[in-house]
């Protein structure tokens, strides 16, 4: 009996050993496994400026933690004047950062850089002027006090200078103060802004301003691009793929997420702007990402040929060369190179090397129709903004600023211009008796008697609803003027077919010339459009 109790306490202390001792095991197996791990790569970032929006891929990436499945630390640097992101990567104190057009400028001055992907498909840059300063133009900011960054940081400015041929010495140029309230005191004309932050502060304060946009002077460049430096791409490709790869999930998630984003902003990173300037911010942008339309970090290598091409023609570099490695490949060709020399090596015969060749090809033409797809989509973008899409023509977008253009031109060259102002008579009946397909085929027929009559220096532009407006150039006598307008609104007047009617509208036309009856377009526009109504009334008091 004593022997069998020994015998039961030792298998007892046993099995309470084992026990012990695996639960010793699962409370170590974690911190092994942790252990076991590579710790994470530091990864230095650097923004343009403070924290906020503008962003916001950047905070959802650490967030989510999509830098850490990649196996990475990421640490963000505010902005600051004088701290610019070029000079951070270049020195080395970030490995990667986020740039405007100065990023291609300095890469074609030689500078090892090179662009990861681009977020913002148009820029936000522009100049705000107070509506009281009488700038309209960029000619008119000659002789005035303009602040911006610098010639190299605001390069799309320099460029819309030089374009219109304006000596930038002929402005007085600032340093920004990056304080808007320098703008809204008077003590500087224009003041360096982005789309997305300023405008919201002169909304506020209900202070009516101006815009003047490179974009208006055929000046469209990329902007806030995902970069990094050639030594980084060629020492740690695989962490350059990684953080890209991060950077736009998280801008991905931060578009489909602002409020989250704003959320976060407001509690982890202690921004100074409130939630509607925030909101604001996240709007604006989102016409200038276009993320429902191309794909995030989309980079169109023509389009940045086109930007080098207007550094150059604009004689501020002296050639396009240094473009060349400046856009990443995800897949570049040593990637390719080795993949073809392991299927050299385990081809048996010619048959699979030409089913192989067939395959390259076919990749190959998939990758011409994505690039051709992917100019489709940002041609009829700006289509979209410029054009209207019933019938083709200019709208108000393309037009005002046009005829700003020629008024100024006129004004230095002595030309006579004349503005019609053109309104459709039985459209409402048509429309009321027929439906809107019918009001339809009405304004496409005037459209087009419109377009078949001016000359190819004329444009003419859709308003809104049945009004046209058209700016004849170089008019030579009134004469030259009744005869075109004449010839226009005979075109209206023919009837259209529509089922089994015929159609017919008759077209009420307004004049006003220039200089005779005013050198501003506002000015034009509403003489013309009286005179159009009084045609109209005279019309009617006939029937």
């Amino acid at each position: 009996m004593t022997g069998f109790c020994t015998r039961q306490a030792t298998r007892h202390s046993a099995g309470t050993a084992l026990i012990r001792g695996l639960c010793l095991l699962a409370l170590l197996l974690p911190g092994l496994a942790a252990a076991a791990q590579p710790p994470l790569e530091v990864i230095d970032f650097q923004l343009r400026w403070k924290h906020q929006f503008q962003f916001a891929g950047y905070y959802a990436a650490i967030a989510q933690g999509y830098y850490r499945e990649e196996g990475l630390d990421v640490r963000l640097h505010e902005g600051a004047p004088g701290k610019t992101p070029v000079d951070e990567v270049l020195a080395g104190r970030a490995q990667y950062a986020e740039s405007n057009s100065e990023l291609l400028y300095e890469r074609l001055k030689g500078k090892p850089l090179v662009a990861l992907a681009v977020i913002f498909q148009h820029s936000p840059s522009v100049l705000l002027a107070r509506t009281d300063a009488g700038i309209e133009t960029a000619h008119d900011l000659i002789g005035k006090s303009v602040m911006l960054m610098n010639a190299q940081t605001d390069a799309d400015f320099q460029a819309m200078f030089r374009r219109e041929g304006i000596d930038p010495t002929l402005i007085n140029l600032q340093p920004s103060s990056y304080d808007i309230e320098d703008l809204v005191s008077g003590k500087v004309a224009a003041f360096n802004s982005y789309l997305t932050n300023e405008p919201f502060y002169l909304q506020q304060r209900h202070i009516d301003y101006r815009v003047i946009s490179p974009n208006t002077y055929g000046i469209d460049f990329y902007s806030d691009i995902l970069f990094t430096s050639e030594t980084e791409l060629r020492e740690h490709p695989e962490r350059v793929e990684a953080f890209r790869r991060a950077t736009l999930r998280g801008w991905r998630y931060a578009m489909d997420n602002p409020e989250q984003i704003i959320n976060l902003l407001l509690r982890q990173y202690q921004v100074k702007k409130s939630r509607p300037h925030l909101q604001f911010e996240a709007k604006a942008m989102r016409a200038l990402i276009l993320p429902d339309l191309i794909e995030i970090g989309h980079m169109n290598p023509g389009r940045w040929q086109r930007m080098a091409e207007a550094f150059h023609e604009l004689g501020m570099v002296k050639d396009t060369r240094a473009l060349a490695g400046f856009i990443y490949d995800p897949n570049p060709p040593s990637k390719v190179e080795r993949l073809q020399k392991i299927i050299a090596l385990i081809s048996i015969g010619a048959g699979l090397a030409l089913l192989i060749t067939l395959l390259l090809l076919a990749s190959q033409r998939r990758l011409r129709r994505e690039i051709q797809r992917r100019q489709v989509a940002e041609e009829e973008v700006r289509n979209l903004a410029f054009n209207d899409s019933l019938t083709g023509l200019p709208n108000r977008n393309s037009f005002i600023p046009y005829a700003k253009q020629k008024l100024l031109s006129a004004k230095r060259s002595g030309e006579r211009l004349a503005l019609c102002y053109i309104d459709l008579n039985q459209f409402k009946q048509i429309n009321d008796a027929y439906g809107h397909q019918a009001g339809d085929a009405i304004l496409i027929h005037a459209a087009q008697a419109i377009s078949a009559h001016i000359r190819e220096a004329d444009m003419a532009a859709r308003m809104g609803g049945d009004e046209f407006v058209i700016l004849l150039d170089g008019v030579q006598n009134d004469a030259d003027i009744q005869r075109l307008t004449s010839q226009i609104c005979r075109a209206i007047a023919l009837p259209l077919r529509w089922g089994g009617a015929h159609l017919k509208v008759s077209a009420s036309l307004g004049i006003a010339l220039y200089p005779q009856d005013g050198e501003e377009l506002d000015e034009l526009m509403s003489k013309a459009d009286s005179a159009m109504f009084m045609q109209k009334a005279a019309m009617l008091m006939l029937r």
